[in-house]
């Protein structure tokens, strides 16, 4: 019991917690708990394991363990959703035009695979950032998360609160999990595939920067895909 009562399990613990709790209390939010968490399984852990060293990349991605998979999985599926549960958001259709076929509402209909590729992308625009521009993988992932949502409220002007609310919500859930994971040891919290130079309040920057994009990303996400507004 004591093994366990380490920061990061107990941070982790703490995240899967809330998961369920969104998941429990809001039947609307389950599909997009699950198919975000899954998609994240896939594709997020490179978010957190590339370096500009392709050794030290194979060497972090064959540390992953099962603990850092629910933490991926947990953090996105609230990134992708804290918004709509808090403020008690339902989702709506988008109208389609009368008269005209409307492109978007078509391809709303392959929401599964936009969504797959739209994360892909986001992946892609990390490596970029890493390798071409020498940012930090944390900075890298959030100005790549800055620019997707940029380009998705400029289609969508009504995502851009939600946008912003998910980043700083997800970011102040992941402080408070990692606060609470470190009461039960005098040691800081330690992610080993997060590393980072500076600390607040324990809680490592890379960690919440990362975190803040992945809410700045994932939150409007859903809703870009799938066509629908948040009322």
């Amino acid at each position: 019991m004591e093994a366990f009562l380490t920061p990061y399990p107990t941070f982790v613990l703490i995240l899967a917690l809330s998961w369920f709790v969104l998941f429990l209390s809001n039947v609307e939010l389950r599909r997009e708990l699950i198919v975000l968490g899954v998609l994240a399984l896939f594709l997020l852990p490179l978010t957190f394991t590339i370096h500009a060293d392709e050794t030290a990349t194979q060497a972090l991605f064959n540390a992953l363990t099962f603990l850092d998979l629910i933490f991926v999985f947990t953090v996105a599926g609230i990134a992708g959703t804290i918004f709509h549960a808090m403020l008690g958001k339902h989702y709506h259709s988008i109208p389609v035009v009368k008269g005209k076929r409307s492109k978007d509402q078509h391809l709303a209909q392959w929401w599964l695979l936009r969504l797959f590729f739209a994360v892909l992308f986001f992946l892609w625009g990390v490596m970029l950032l890493v390798f071409g521009f020498d940012l930090s993988l944390a900075k890298a992932v959030l100005v790549a998360a800055i620019m997707i949502a940029i380009y998705m409220v400029s289609h969508r002007h009504d995502l851009l609160l939600d946008s912003i609310v998910s980043g700083f919500l997800t970011m102040f859930i992941v402080f408070l999990a990692a606060t609470l994971g470190s009461w039960f040891s005098a040691d800081p919290i330690d992610i080993g595939l997060i590393t980072s130079s500076g600390a607040i309040a324990g809680v490592p920057t890379d960690l919440l920067l990362w975190s803040l994009g992945l809410g700045i990303v994932l939150g409007p996400l859903y809703e870009y895909v799938r066509r629908v507004e948040l009322k």
